[in-house]
């Protein structure tokens, strides 16, 4: 079957992304933006030129934002602790497979969940 799958330990908690590199999908031809698109099924293809393998069609990476917190469950350099935005239990940064990261730059977070608590921590 063809298609890409969606990592099977990827968080539930936010809507996965696709995207696709097919310069006909490209939203702007005068741009490098690419293709952007919801995703909710697992072998899934670019619903505009039917793409399904890469290198044109992937799953976006997933980038939480992380908040200092005395409190938070993850450990970070020099004994800081830290906790995700838009799950503040989730005691790891990412898996080898299941395409999220996280990151100190509110700017670089690309995580909805992460995006809509923006409190001003």
């Amino acid at each position: 079957m063809s298609g890409i799958s969606i990592p099977h330990d990827r968080t539930t908690k936010q809507q996965v992304m696709g995207y696709c590199l097919n310069p006909d999908c490209k939203p702007n031809p005068h741009t490098n933006d690419y293709f952007s698109f919801a995703v909710d099924h697992d072998r899934f293809a670019c619903p505009r030129c039917g793409a399904n393998k890469p290198p044109f069609v992937g799953v976006q990476v997933l980038t939480h934002w992380l908040v200092q917190d005395n409190k938070g469950p993850i450990e970070g350099e020099g004994g800081l602790r830290w906790k995700i935005a838009c799950d503040q239990d989730r005691a790891y940064l990412a898996t080898f497979s299941n395409l999220e990261a996280a990151t100190k730059a509110f700017e670089v977070a690309n995580c909805p969940g992460c995006k809509n608590r923006n409190t001003g921590e």
